[in-house]
């Protein structure tokens, strides 16, 4: 997208920390509490910018049909 601020988290972003908090599971460097934990926030803030992302998407697909 081409108007994404500069503090805005991406998928991308979130992918790097969901491998982040596996990495550390997986070296027990945190415990499988603490790893469930930072997952579910993780995919809840993925979901969210899935969700928004599809709505941009149908509002810009909503607006071309209604100019055609």
């Amino acid at each position: 997208m081409n108007n994404i601020r500069k503090n805005e988290i991406t998928t991308q972003d979130v992918k790097k920390l969901l491998l982040r908090a596996y990495k550390k599971y997986s070296t027990g460097e945190i415990s499988e509490q603490q790893a469930y934990k930072e997952a579910f926030i993780l995919n809840s803030l993925l979901k969210a910018i899935e969700l928004t992302d599809l709505e941009t998407r149908f509002q810009r697909i909503e607006g071309m049909l209604k100019n055609e």
